[in-house]
């Protein structure tokens, strides 16, 4: 799933950034569209990332609040505008532009993809908390009705994404740590990165420094979550750090595949064919810059 939506986001985001530039629109209005465009706030941000420095979004509400895109409303709370949430509409329309010259899924299968897709986002959407239904629930949709089917199917994929954020933060948030932590914890999982100076340099997006993440090692270490690699300064992962990573991930599988189960055997065989044969002509596009 993740996979086909890098694989839609690699053919739409050049043009999405292009069109920001040309008309002078912030990104952030696209990218903090996940995180719904009513109220902007650090503390309703780290609701579907809490694993970014909230100083980041600070400096960004400030920034917009001051071109007047959002509004502050006291508190560190700010409301979102109507003309923010039309510039966040025309530069995901923008980016919907590069899926109107494909043509390798006809509109009866394009169709049909979408509506299995909306089986799963509905059952979601109804499914027993954990997970608390934020992500899925809050995200702005700026698809267009007459957007291309493959817009709908990106939309759909999205949602799901967003549930599964929802499931995967409600799995580790049942252990003693915060974001910083579990994004630390994650980045050596990953093999990303086992040193300080690495993860910040690896993981800047994030907005921490290195004493940030020598905080969040030391941190791990004392729950025995992560030790002492033979390497200076490095850290990996202990048994019980293995072993408590795999329960969280078989939590949030339990989670998010649940509603899985309202599709057959052979609609859902069906349904992951054609995201494999999605995902491979997206990247063929994307790099024959379709």
């Amino acid at each position: 799933m993740y996979v086909a939506v890098r694989a839609f986001w690699a053919l739409t985001e050049p043009r999405i950034h292009a069109a920001a530039q040309a008309k002078n629109i912030p990104i952030e209005l696209y990218y903090y569209a996940e995180f719904g465009l009513e109220i902007f706030s650090v503390e309703r941000f780290q609701k579907r990332d809490p694993y970014s420095n909230p100083a980041l979004f600070t400096a960004t509400f400030e920034k917009l609040a001051q071109a007047e895109w959002i509004i502050p409303q006291g508190g560190g709370v700010y409301r979102v505008t109507d003309d923010a949430r039309a510039a966040a509409r025309e530069l995901v329309r923008a980016g919907d532009g590069a899926l109107e010259q494909l043509e390798f899924m006809s509109a009866v299968d394009a169709t049909r993809l979408v509506e299995r897709l909306r089986r799963i986002v509905r059952a979601n959407e109804m499914a027993p908390e954990p997970p608390a239904k934020w992500a899925i629930l809050e995200r702005f949709r700026a698809v267009a009705e007459n957007a291309p089917r493959l817009a709908w199917v990106r939309e759909a994929l999205l949602d799901l994404f967003a549930y599964r954020d929802d499931s995967h933060r409600a799995a580790w948030q049942s252990f003693p740590a915060d974001g910083l932590m579990w994004h630390t914890f994650n980045l050596v999982w990953d093999n990303v990165a086992d040193t300080p100076s690495d993860m910040a340099q690896q993981a800047s997006l994030r907005g921490y420094a290195v004493e940030d993440y020598v905080r969040a090692c030391n941190q791990l270490t004392a729950r025995g979550w992560l030790g002492r690699d033979e390497r200076p300064g490095a850290f990996a992962l202990t048994p019980i750090g293995r072993k408590l990573r795999g329960a969280v991930e078989q939590l949030t599988d339990a989670y998010f595949y649940l509603a899985w189960t309202n599709l057959h055997s052979s609609e859902l065989d069906a349904l992951l064919a054609d995201l494999r044969q999605l995902r491979a002509h997206l990247e063929t596009a994307a790099l024959h810059d379709v």
